[in-house]
């Protein structure tokens, strides 16, 4: 039986991360992955007709050097497609009427998206007393903070974008570390960020500032993970392979594998458990009923994902940004429609227009369910009321996702602390996925990168401990 350093059950962005990490430091590593295709919710198709589509997250930002390294080792760096510059426009529905986002001190002093004492009531932001104890929601939070119109009109929609989730049942703390802890330090979210700024070392070179850029690739956000999985080779990635139990044995872990619908076992220094959490609770079970019960607590909300193409001339609204989100107030049956070729170079055929809509979420989850053809069809009709979109679309498709985000609602932080115990008591196992730490694919990536390099190195101290008996 070969002995890995290191098996990462979960093909997503999470695990692959992870696992490249290793591949990188020297380290013998297995990718178990139950699909048939690596990357997880990383899901893209580039249609016969031209149109690219990403049917899971549709962009990613950074600005960390490491990941730009690692887009120049994979050979990925001259495939990177920058985000048109309008992307920096972002709408949010008011009556029915896309309004733009304001994104400067001007900007908020003129949008209609505020009431005049809703203006005045933000900068009030620095004076209003800290919260003491209690998980607060996001809701309460920015309520509070800066008022009840900013967080419905503003906040409600963001939340919908990046969690698909309901801002009354989102814990703050967990969902938004760094506001919340801004509070804490400083008593306000503006002195406290302000005051978080890093400040370069006394007599430390200045560099250039790195900016944050959005970006894609011209098949799709899977290139990314299909990437990974060819750098580490067919011999380290095992597709339609799935994990069906893992435990301890002395020093090493045993997990057992069905691959070819026959059982085997393997053996690992480590195992990193890159799964939803709802699957990373039925391999712990037997370990460990308090972890696999916190596991199993932590809610998905489904999203469904729907990409209309339509002919240029169809659509009315010259599509000059990001997209619009969809507060809850105005009752829509979308959480959000992204316009995707206003975004990204090459997303459509040349006169054609690509758009995303997201459906479901926390909130209205039964509309992420519907059949393909009912959430086309609402589609079509929010985008012929909201951006006078005529006629049929020439390219409609449809991808469901019952769990598809993990939810950072009240009580998150302690039942992540049940990982933390588990890991601590049974060293060489971790945890690792969207449901910890962040649910932006960059934020998978930063975590399975930090969760690599903390694990080689434990693995390189329990190898010269054992050199040194």
């Amino acid at each position: 039986m070969e002995t890995y350093d290191a098996i990462i059950v979960g093909g997503g962005i999470s695990g692959l991360s992870a696992a490249y990490t290793l591949f990188k430091r020297g380290l013998e590593v297995l990718v178990i992955e139950a699909a048939p295709e690596v990357g997880g919710v990383m899901r893209s198709i580039v249609t016969p007709e031209g149109y690219v589509l990403d049917c899971g997250p549709n962009t990613a930002a950074t600005k960390d050097p490491r990941l730009w390294a690692e887009f120049a080792d994979l050979g990925l760096a001259a495939r990177l497609v920058p985000a048109d510059r309008k992307g920096k426009r972002r709408y949010v529905l008011l009556n029915g009427k896309p309004e733009e986002i304001p994104m400067s001190p001007v900007g908020l002093a003129r949008t209609p998206l505020l009431s005049s004492a809703a203006k005045l009531r933000i900068f009030r932001e620095p004076f209003i007393p800290r919260a003491t104890g209690g998980d607060e929601s996001v809701a309460s939070f920015f309520a509070r903070r800066l008022g009840p119109e900013p967080a419905a009109r503003l906040v409600d929609p963001f939340v919908a974008g990046v969690y698909a989730g309901n801002p009354a049942q989102i814990s703050v703390k967990a969902a938004f570390p760094s506001l919340w802890e801004a509070e804490q330090r400083a008593g306000s979210i503006i002195k406290g960020m302000l005051s978080g700024r890093e400040k370069p070392a006394p007599g430390a070179p200045r560099g250039p500032k790195m900016r944050s850029l959005t970006f894609n690739f011209p098949g799709g956000l899977a290139e990314w993970p299909r990437a990974i999985a060819a750098a580490l080779g067919p011999r380290r990635v095992w597709r339609n392979t799935r994990a069906t139990a893992v435990r301890p044995d002395g020093a090493l872990w045993q997990v057992t594998i069905e691959r070819d619908r026959l059982p085997e076992t393997l053996e690992a220094r480590a195992v990193i458990l890159a799964l939803p959490a709802y699957a990373a609770a039925g391999l712990v079970e037997g370990l460990d009923a308090r972890a696999a019960a916190a596991l199993r607590g932590i809610p998905y909300a489904p999203v469904s994902v729907v990409q209309l193409g339509y002919r240029r001339e169809q659509v009315r609204h010259p599509l000059d940004g990001f997209g619009v989100l969809a507060p809850s107030s105005e009752r829509r049956r979308f959480l959000g429609i992204l316009w995707s070729s206003s975004l990204f170079a090459g997303r459509a055929p040349a006169g054609r227009v690509l758009t995303t809509t997201l459906m479901g979420g926390a909130l209205a989850p039964e509309l992420a369910l519907q059949s393909d053809a009912d959430l086309i069809a609402v589609a079509v009709a929010e985008h012929a009321a909201v951006i006078g979109a005529a006629g049929d679309p020439e390219l409609a498709h449809a991808t469901r996702w019952e769990r598809a985000i993990a939810q950072y609602t009240s009580g998150h932080d302690a039942r992540i602390a049940e990982l933390e115990r588990l890991e601590r008591e049974r060293p060489g196992l971790a945890f690792l996925g969207s449901y910890r730490g962040g649910v932006g694919v960059p934020k998978c990536w930063h975590n399975g990168v930090a969760l690599a390099d903390r694990m080689g190195d434990q693995l390189a101290r329990r190898a010269e401990a054992v050199a040194a008996d």
